[in-house]
């Protein structure tokens, strides 16, 4: 019996996956104490934006397309470092913020000074209307008051004379007896109408 060779299927070997080197990092060195390369949380949003200016700058000085200002660095260097500087006219300063177009504020004091100053004849007039006018005010109160004063009197003597002609026009009758005047105290309408008077 004779044995014929077969060949073996194709076996599909996926490729295998080599993990790379890793550097632990963690603890290395790569500045002073405290630094932090690019931290993202304290990233402002122009960041990349000026970074790549900065690349471009420097292209084009290597290129030597672009002539290095040197009082314009100066003047960029205050602006950052958050100094007063002078303005082109010699005299004017620039403040720290860069807002060139406000104008500097005055104190309350002087601006209300010159809103509520008056003139000396002005003081003097109205200094007279108030006095006329307190004055009047003072003599139409005193008249009230005077007013009142007869008025009330008028009415006192008024209330005398009635009282005296009621005095006068009264029918009395003179009670000598105590017993008469001990039966009269016990009643209390008879003892309203009891009074002391001088008959001589």
């Amino acid at each position: 019996m004779t044995e014929v060779a077969t060949k073996a299927p194709f076996e599909w070997v996926p490729s295998q996956y080599t993990q790379p080197e890793i550097h632990d990092l963690r603890g290395a060195k790569r500045g002073p104490k405290g630094f932090k390369v690019d931290p993202i949380r304290t990233r402002k949003p122009d960041l990349k934006r000026r970074r790549e200016e900065i690349e471009e700058a420097e292209r084009q000085l290597e290129r030597g397309e672009m002539e290095v200002d040197v009082e314009q660095e100066a003047e960029e260097q205050a602006q950052s470092s958050g100094k007063r500087q002078k303005g082109q006219d010699g005299f004017k300063v620039i403040p720290v913020s860069g807002r060139t177009w406000k104008v500097p504020g005055e104190r309350a004091g002087k601006v209300m000074k010159n809103a509520i100053s008056t003139s000396w004849e002005k003081k003097m007039k109205d200094a007279a209307e108030r006095k006329k006018f307190l004055e009047h005010k003072q003599a139409a109160v005193d008249a009230r008051k005077e007013k009142r004063k007869a008025s009330k009197a008028q009415r006192d003597a008024a209330e005398a004379l009635k009282k005296a002609n009621r005095a006068k026009s009264e029918v009395t009758q003179k009670i000598t007896s105590a017993a008469t005047l001990k039966k009269m105290m016990k009643n209390k309408k008879q003892k309203k109408t009891l009074r002391k008077a001088d008959t001589n």
